[in-house]
């Protein structure tokens, strides 16, 4: 198992970096590629049989990627006029505050029901994938191009970091359960252990990399405290995700989203975390640099 999980891993990490050596489109083209295998599995777990979810999946996937992808040619070209991109970017921003708010909505009730579990409809199911999985990408790719690979690549390494260590910290001293109901090996205490280290990992990176950062922007503008709270807030963020999916799993009586990564499930179990920390820290990001520039 462990054996067929670092091979996966290995394919995976050597297509990404292939991608993003040819094209940061071709990198953005791999990246809306998995986030749409995604978006299937999370249609499947809402009982949407599997033809049908690959079709709305296929939709959603080519529709957004190129949308996204004509609006690159016209800002590269110039060719996209003031007024026009200006409605694009309120538009992108009310959607991920939007985005954002649903699932600050859906962490009160995953909290609430951490002891006595939770029912979600196949409507609710349904709809959420179609919301969230689009703003998780777009994030993903404004990031990109807004601020640069070093900003995208700190904060998917808070999803990362935080879930490692949790790991490992809740194998090492987890007492204490932190949603028995939804997913029994879940700690507090690996909760704990995930924010500290996304925390210290995010001050590292801050003062040791001269690339503008996650970490980096909120300690430039709201100092070393406001990037513990957002720390904290993010890390929480992508436990729910995490969450979110334990649950429909759980609903639908499976183990794994798909078996389409051998060892490691589907590509819904390696993005879930992303779903709501994408689009929540993106949106930090665009508010932070908007302050910080009126400030300066």
């Amino acid at each position: 198992m462990l054996k067929q999980r670092v091979i996966t891993a290995i394919v995976l990490l050597a297509i990404i970096v292939a991608a993003y050596m040819v094209s940061e489109v071709a990198f953005a083209l791999v990246m809306g590629v998995g986030f749409t295998l995604a978006l299937w599995e999370w249609l499947k777990l809402a009982g949407i049989p599997s033809k049908s979810s690959a079709l709305v999946s296929a939709v959603v996937g080519i529709t957004m990627m190129t949308i996204t992808y004509l609006i690159y040619l016209e800002v590269q070209t110039s060719t996209i006029n003031e007024t026009a991109y200006s409605s694009l970017f309120t538009g992108f921003a009310l959607y991920l505050i939007a985005v954002s708010l649903l699932w600050l909505g859906i962490s009160i009730r995953i909290f609430m029901a951490r002891h006595t579990g939770l029912k979600i409809s196949s409507v609710v199911v349904a709809v959420t994938g179609v919301l969230f999985v689009p703003a998780a990408w777009l994030s993903f790719v404004s990031a990109m191009a807004a601020f640069g690979i070093a900003m995208v690549v700190s904060i998917l390494c808070v999803v990362w970091i935080a879930d490692i260590m949790a790991y490992f910290t809740g194998m090492a001293f987890g007492k204490r359960r932190l949603a028995p109901a939804l997913s029994p090996k879940k700690s507090w205490e690996g909760v704990i252990g995930g924010m500290v280290s996304v925390i210290l990992a995010g001050f590292a990176a801050a003062y040791g990399l001269a690339d503008a950062t996650l970490p980096s922007v909120f300690i430039q503008t709201t100092g070393p405290l406001g990037w513990c709270i957002g720390a904290v807030v993010l890390v929480a963020l992508s436990i729910v995700g995490d969450l979110f999916e334990s649950t429909l799993k759980r609903q639908a009586g499976i183990k794994d989203s798909s078996n389409l990564l051998p060892g490691h499930g589907g590509f819904y179990d390696r993005l879930d975390a992303m779903m709501p920390t994408l689009p929540s820290a993106f949106l930090c990001v665009m508010v932070l640099t908007f302050l910080g520039s009126m400030a300066a």
